[in-house]
């Protein structure tokens, strides 16, 4: 009779803890489902270190900013392929960390639901945010920080992280020398003045594009530690490439005037027109570069 009761007991108990961790928002590290975001969110307590699992598409309907209250570890992972936080707020950046809260993104969407607001989605402050294998699209920012700003006392992890339809701002703000990429990653970043990355393993396919804050950066400052390949990385500054150097990739002047297939000008007795650099037509064309059109075919030329 007692075996009965306790192999009851423990068949409730799994059917239970199966029912918690069929519903959209899951704690895996205590056992319990919640039917919304916030409701997780409002369960975690200072010092927690948990796992939240996310089933299908979740809405964020209101800043979620782990503070003072929220000294919590979160790793926030995506149960299936369609797993994904979507972007349902008024106006307010989606997720912030502050006072040693760390946040983890793992295979997951972080949707911006195709809205254009003057926020970042997401602030690292004091500790830091993970993305690993991680989609953000559809999100246009009017803020100078970009989707992803990393603040001077924070730093980002950042591994297969791809960004796709946002077109205004697009890019991570990293304000600290403590950002790292590995993987293959698809975005845009801004390094503050005097700020590197650092590489911990990108592979073939990585493309990441970096803007140098500082106004005029000085050849041979360096850009991406850790780094000898410049495949990997494109530099977006004006008449600046990237070099390998000393085992990193640093700044280089960009000889080639970022130019490239240029042929000497054709003398054929075809007609044709040439436009200078900025697309406007030139009748008669000095000695320069210029874009030759003749029938449907163009290109770049030296006269």
């Amino acid at each position: 009779m007692k075996k009965t009761l306790l192999s009851l007991a423990i068949a409730i108990f799994s059917m239970s803890a199966f029912a918690q961790s069929e519903k959209p928002v899951y704690n895996e590290t205590t056992n319990t489902g919640y039917e919304t975001f916030a409701d997780a969110f409002a369960a975690i307590n200072s010092g927690d270190e948990c796992t939240l699992i996310i089933t299908g598409h979740i809405d964020i309907t209101s800043r979620m900013t782990f503070d003072g209250s929220k000294k919590a570890t979160v790793t926030i992972k995506g149960k299936d392929a369609d797993a994904s936080l979507v972007y349902k707020i008024g106006d307010a950046i989606m997720f912030i960390m502050k006072q040693q809260a760390q946040l983890t993104f793992e295979n997951i969407t972080i949707d911006g639901n195709n809205c254009k607001k003057n926020r970042s989605l997401i602030e690292a402050e004091n500790k830091g945010l993970t993305l690993r294998n991680v989609t953000i699209k559809n999100y246009n920012s009017t803020n100078t920080n970009g989707i992803i700003n990393i603040k001077n006392s924070g730093w980002g992890v950042f591994e297969n992280v791809i960004v796709e339809n946002c077109e205004e701002n697009n890019f991570f703000h990293l304000q600290r020398n403590s950002s790292t990429v590995k993987g293959v990653n698809k975005f845009n970043c801004k390094l503050a003045e005097g700020i590197f990355l650092k590489n911990e393993g990108v592979t073939a396919g990585n493309d990441i594009t970096i803007t140098l804050a500082a106004a005029s950066p000085a050849v041979d400052t360096k850009v991406v530690e850790g780094c000898d390949n410049p495949a990997y990385f494109t530099l977006a500054n004006e008449g600046l490439k990237l070099t390998a150097k000393d085992g990193n990739l640093v700044v280089a002047d960009d000889t080639e005037s970022g130019i490239n297939d240029i042929v000497e000008a054709d003398n054929s007795d075809a007609p044709v027109e040439y436009y200078n650099l900025q697309g406007v037509k030139v009748n008669n064309p000095d000695k320069g570069i210029y874009i030759m059109r003749q029938g449907t075919k163009a290109r770049k030329v030296i006269l």
